[in-house]
Parts: C-alpha cells; sequence; structure tokens
C-alpha cells in the first residue's frame, strides 16, 4: 500500500527549511521543538483582517488591481488538495488555512499573508512554498468531512504585506492609536520549483535513520549538549 504524504503548506518553509533533522522528527515522531512565535502576533493579525476585509485591495499597493478578501462563506475554514504527486509519482496531500484570499474584479485571484515584521522588499521570498502550496491546492481542490474546497484559477498574484510599529500618535488612560508602516512584497509563481521542492523532502522523509545532527540549528546543538553531559555523568 502506497503512502500519502501530509503537509501544512505553513511548515514547509519554516521548519522544512530552518532544520532537517527537526523536520524529520516532527513528521515521524510528532516532536516539535515548540519554538512558536509570540501569541502578540496573532493578536496583531486578529485586527488587521477585519479592517482590511472591508477595503479594495488596490488601496493596499500599486501591485494589486482592484479586488477583495473573500469571506468563510465562499471559503471553508480549512482548504486541502487532491491528487498530488511529486516528481517521482508519490502521493502527497496539502491541507491548511489560508489566511488572505483575494478575488480580483478581472476575475482572477491572489494569495496574500500579513505578517507583522520588519519591512523587506523580498520578504516573500521567505514564504515562497508556503504561498505556492496554497495555490495548488486551490488547482486541485480535494473535500474535508465538512466542506468541499472550491477550485480557483487563475491563481494570478502571490505575497505578503508587511506591517511594521511606525509610532505612538496619541494616548489615553488605557489606550493608544498606533502607526504602522506597510508594504507589499509580491512573489512570481514557480510551480516546477515548488514541485522540485516537495520531491526533495519527501527523500528526506524516506531515509531510513534520522539525520546528523545539525551545526546551524539552536535546538540540535540543546540536545547535544543534553546528551553529552548525560553521557559525561554516566561516565563519572
Amino acid at each position: 500500500m502506497s503512502v500519502e504524504y501530509s503537509f501544512s503548506p505553513s511548515e514547509l518553509d519554516y521548519k522544512a527549511k530552518k532544520c532537517p533533522r527537526c523536520f524529520y522528527i516532527h513528521k515521524h515522531n510528532k516532536i516539535n521543538p515548540g519554538d512558536r512565535p509570540p501569541p502578540v502576533f496573532s493578536s496583531f493579525d486578529a485586527v488587521q483582517k477585519p479592517y482590511f476585509k472591508t477595503t479594495n485591495t488596490k488601496t493596499w499597493c500599486d501591485d494589486l488591481p482592484d479586488g477583495e478578501i473573500m469571506d468563510n462563506k465562499e471559503l471553508p475554514g480549512k482548504i486541502v488538495s487532491d491528487g498530488l504527486v511529486d516528481n517521482k509519482k508519490r502521493k502527497f496531500k496539502l491541507a491548511g488555512n489560508p489566511d488572505i484570499v483575494i478575488k480580483f474584479k478581472d476575475g482572477n485571484f491572489g494569495i496574500v499573508d500579513f505578517k507583522t515584521t520588519i519591512i523587506s522588499l523580498d520578504k516573500a521570498e521567505n514564504y515562497r512554498y508556503q504561498l505556492e502550496a496554497y495555490a495548488q491546492i486551490f488547482s486541485s481542490p480535494g473535500s474535508t468531512k465538512t466542506a468541499p474546497t472550491p477550485k480557483l484559477n487563475p491563481i494570478t498574484h502571490m505575497g505578503i504585506l508587511q506591517f511594521y510599529p511606525e509610532e505612538i500618535t496619541g494616548h489615553t488612560d488605557h489606550n493608544c492609536d498606533f502607526k504602522m508602516k506597510t508594504f507589499y512584497s509580491s512573489l512570481k509563481r514557480d510551480v516546477k520549483g515548488f514541485y522540485d521542492y516537495i520531491t526533495r523532502l519527501i527523500d528526506l522523509l524516506e531515509l531510513s535513520k534520522v539525520p546528523e545532527f545539525s551545526d546551524d540549528c539552536n535546538f540540535c546543538n540543546f540536545t547535544q549538549k543534553q546528551i553529552n553531559l548525560l553521557e559525561n555523568e554516566n561516565e563519572k
């Protein structure tokens, strides 16, 4: 019986690129280093989305045409793919919760993530595989137990809308007015590059043993030091 690998779009850039060993252990043993971003970033996200849902995407930046954010009546909370295979014909599935999906007035669609971060012209490159994964789900949609994923085609725009605190413009006893700088970093689609990457990840997961510790990974370094301490204690 063939294995169907499963990936969430959000893990493809952060976990997979950070450390092959940690990613291998996470996928095989469900062990996570636990290095999640602070909850305050979720709070920023919770106030950004309601505001921008009422706006025309053309007002966000010069790179986006007229459009509006799709709501939960048009999209299920979780979307999944169906029928995907890598370059070696191995089955895999993608499932996740997209941040912002845009329906443009010209009939095209866009996928955008909101990030509170230091402004960078090429920030979207850090989320290349996550954004393309969502595009692949909408191109080959499946269905959860509760709702089908709609087919959205073509996906013509992908990118990151960045927010960075700039200044406080006023305050009261318990509140302050916060001004944030924004910048949209667009990303050109690369379907071939995405499937090359997924193929490498599945190659990694099919290794017969756990990859070696990585010198560039803080969690690996911490774990290795703990092992060394235990070995030294046992030798005493």
